[in-house]
């Protein structure tokens, strides 16, 4: 199993495309998680200023990732994530896929909103019994 984060920045947010590149900016400095955290917990505070202060603060080359985040070298990768997500049924944040996409078809549940763990072992476990394992 593998937990995979992928971008899904709503239009109508005015800091969400930017707070994924920050994100994908980090990650060029291996601090992708701690960036993630960050932001999350000042989810109504993702002005630019604020990314580069919080870049700062996780102890992150802030030039380098200021040059990053006024560049467009991630809007690729984050148009392609959200294409994925929309064709896996993604609407809004936050949003969990249980299974795969083949094909550009996809094959699992999704979960939406924030969720205890509970709900999440649920499906994984309902999953893992209808393909017999355990």
């Amino acid at each position: 199993m593998r937990f995979v984060s992928r971008d899904f920045p709503l239009a109508f947010h005015e800091n969400a495309h930017r707070a994924a590149t920050a994100g994908h900016c980090a990650a060029e400095q291996g601090k992708y998680w701690e960036m993630r955290h960050v932001m999350i917990v000042n989810a109504n505070a993702l002005k630019e200023d604020n990314l580069t202060t919080y870049a700062g603060n996780i102890n992150i080359d802030v030039p380098k990732f200021k040059t990053c985040l006024d560049s467009d070298k991630y809007k690729a990768q984050i148009d392609k994530d959200i294409a994925e997500g929309g064709v896996a049924g993604v609407q809004g944040t936050p949003s969990f896929v249980i299974g795969r996409l083949d094909n550009d078809k996809f094959e699992g549940v999704r979960l939406v909103g924030a969720m205890p763990y509970d709900q999440f072992e649920s499906k994984i476990q309902q999953m893992l019994d209808q393909s017999g394992k355990k």
